[in-house]
Formats: C-alpha cells, structure tokens, sequence
C-alpha cells in the first residue's frame, strides 16, 4: 500500500510543478481574488438568503442549507486534517513557491475546495438557477488552490468531493425540517 501511496505523491508533486508553469500575472490576480476566505462562504451564503428572499420562503432554506454545509465541512476537513497531516507543497519541497502566504494547516483535503463545493452544492439545491455559476465558482476557489501552490491536485479533488457530498446531505437535511414545519403549519 505504501507504494501506492508513494507513486500518487509522486503524480500530484508531477501535476504541480507542471501547473506552476502556466503562471501568469492577470491569472495570479484571479486566483488570489478567487481564493479570498469570504468568496467560499459569505458571498455563496448571500447569494442564498437572496435567494430566499425572492421566492418569499417561510424558512430561509438556501442560507440555511449552506450554513450548515460550510459548518460540518469544515469541521470534518479539520478532523481530516489533523489525521492525515500532510505537508503543504512548499513546506514538503522548500525549492517551490507557492504565490501566496503558506498556511500552517496541514494540506490535505483541501478546505477551501471543501467548503466552496459544500457551500454552492447546498445553495444550488434550493436555487436550481444558479447552481451551474456556484459550481463553476466553486471550481475556481479550488482550482486557485493549486495555481497559487499551497495545495497539491487531491488536495482539491478530494476536499471538492468531500464538500459537494456533504453540500447533499445538508441539502436533504434542511429539506426535511423544511417539510416537517410545513406539515406542521395549520391549515
């Protein structure tokens, strides 16, 4: 097994220093706009309780729903995190530069990645029209991980996979408490 593991880092650190040779000015200030805390979770949040307030629901599910996505999300990657304990791509190799500050937090999955795909799936669910834009900014944040150097390629594809299952859940969670209020409601 541990081969196995070693031939993958040896593909992701490929896969790296290989997108590190795209680099380029007007994409690096994309990236790190793109990567920028807020976009994953207020901006993505916004865009659902905007959401809920245009359709007029008796529950403001959307917000709601990605509150609670970006809230389990992150404390999984954190406990994923903590396990794993893999190092950031220019802590593992000090010759690569990473085109922003280096977080002290393990690498893998990523959380940025974990979030923004948890986040804009939840969101999506309850805003059909906008999930297609979600997705694809949530793409971005995670694919700005990787352009800027801190995370590696399954950093991101796992923490995307992770967040967009858990946007599911939270999804058919607030779903059911949604319906359970709307049962409940008298006629």
């Amino acid at each position: 097994m541990s081969s196995v593991i070693e031939q993958l880092s040896r593909v992701d650190a490929f896969a790296l220093d290989l997108s590190s040779s795209v680099r380029w000015a007007p994409l690096t200030a994309l990236f790190v706009l793109a990567s920028a805390w807020w976009l994953k979770s207020i901006l993505f949040l916004s865009i659902g309780a905007v959401c809920d307030l245009r359709r007029r629901r008796l529950l403001p599910v959307a917000l709601l729903s990605g509150a609670v996505a970006f809230g389990m999300t992150s404390l999984l990657v954190l406990l994923i995190k903590n396990g794993v304990d893999r190092a950031r791509p220019a802590v593992a190799d000090p010759t690569f530069e990473a085109l922003v500050t280096t977080p002290s937090s393990p690498s893998f999955p990523s959380g940025h990645a974990a979030t923004a795909f948890a986040t804009a799936t939840a969101v999506g669910m309850f805003c059909p029209r906008l999930r297609l834009p979600l997705l694809v900014a949530a793409a971005l944040v995670a694919l700005s991980r990787v352009y800027l150097g801190v995370h590696y390629w399954a950093d991101i594809a796992v923490g995307a996979t992770l967040g967009a299952a858990i946007g599911f859940v939270a999804a058919w969670l607030v779903r059911q408490v949604e319906d359970r209020v709307i049962e409940s409601k008298p006629a």
